[in-house]
């Protein structure tokens, strides 16, 4: 049963850190222009990838722990073919679409400037909203394969990870007009949104 909570709590470790990493992704985008304005988004830009990377090594390290536990046998095929498990099958396979959709943000994250001279920074932006889709998608799984979501803890793991994405929205929504963006050569500059 150690492995099933390691399992489990491996896995809201990483709804957690993804959720914390889209509302920082989101809140980053829009701010002012003072100097202490970019310092609070650098910030967030850097809290933003920490906690993605802190999300990418305990969903890695979910997933091992899932294909070496014999409890329940699931296979590292039945991992990366979405919708082949034996177990849970359509909640496993929601967890397997989650996967490649966070590994799409993340390489696309770590290539950002390669990948925004070939396609456009609005191209890389489209491609790193794989978070979204990733994020939505590991909270299904979560709530729909986990046989403890209707507990207390779960529950509040669960609203923490919606509240603080709505919070990075709101954030953003209410943020001031000015959109800071990266130029090619690493600088910053501000693009006026209307």
């Amino acid at each position: 049963m150690m492995t099933y909570d390691l399992i489990r709590s491996l896995g809201l470790v990483a709804y957690l850190a993804f959720s914390v990493s889209l509302a920082l992704g989101v809140a980053s985008v829009t701010g002012g222009v003072s100097d202490r304005a970019i310092d609070r988004r650098l910030i967030r830009q850097l809290v933003h990838r920490s906690a993605a990377v802190v999300g990418l090594v305990a969903l890695g390290l979910h997933i091992a722990l899932v294909v070496l536990d014999t409890y329940v046998s699931t296979s590292l095929g039945a991992v990366l073919l979405p919708f082949t498990s034996t177990y849970k099958v359509f909640a496993l396979g929601l967890g397997s679409l989650a996967l490649y959709a966070f590994l799409g943000a993340a390489v696309s994250g770590w290539v950002r400037l390669s990948l925004a001279r070939l396609t456009s920074e609005r191209g890389w932006r489209w491609l790193h909203r794989t978070a979204y889709v990733g994020w939505g998608l590991c909270l299904l799984h979560g709530v729909l394969a986990g046989p403890d979501t209707a507990q207390g803890w779960a529950l509040a793991a669960y609203g923490a990870g919606i509240a603080a994405v709505l919070a990075g929205v709101a954030l953003a929504v209410s943020g001031s007009r000015h959109v800071l963006r990266r130029d090619m050569d690493g600088s910053f500059r501000f693009r006026e949104v209307r």
